[in-house]
């Protein structure tokens, strides 16, 4: 089955007034696909060559969107640690990233890659930051 969990997003882009797209995020929609508030929106650019994450959260839950660019996302839950390692770019399908996940994110690219993330807290918590017991992306 995977690791990974999806969320479709609407992207309307009006005939009458071309050259315009907006991406449209229902916050609802989101927060009961995570079960639970978005109470922050972040920004997170990665550099070619880097990796962000390699850590896990006990409350902290997230949604993926890629605006630009692409990363390589590996995932892997902490209870039954079953993996996956999937290609986020721009789409219309956001990644549900929930507790208790391992992630980690990689730009293999020679570009910048851009994430947006609606998260349940604060992101970098360091009360909720967990990476003992981290296996080797």
């Amino acid at each position: 089955m995977g690791c990974a969990k999806w969320l479709e997003f609407k992207i309307d882009e009006d005939p009458k007034k071309p050259g315009r797209r907006q991406e449209v995020f229902d916050l609802k929609a989101i927060e009961k696909a995570l079960g639970a508030p978005i109470t922050h929106v972040y920004s997170n650019e990665i550099q070619p060559g880097a990796t962000a994450g390699m850590h896990y959260h006990k409350a902290h839950q997230v949604a993926v969107w890629m605006r630009e660019g692409e990363i390589e996302m590996t995932l892997e839950d902490v209870r039954t640690h079953e993996r996956e390692v999937i290609v986020l770019k721009p789409g219309n399908k956001l990644l549900l990233v929930p507790a208790l996940m391992y992630h980690a994110a990689s730009n293999k690219t020679d570009k910048p890659a851009l994430a947006i993330m609606f998260a349940t807290s604060i992101p970098r918590d360091p009360n909720d930051d967990w990476h003992k017991g981290c296996l080797s992306f």
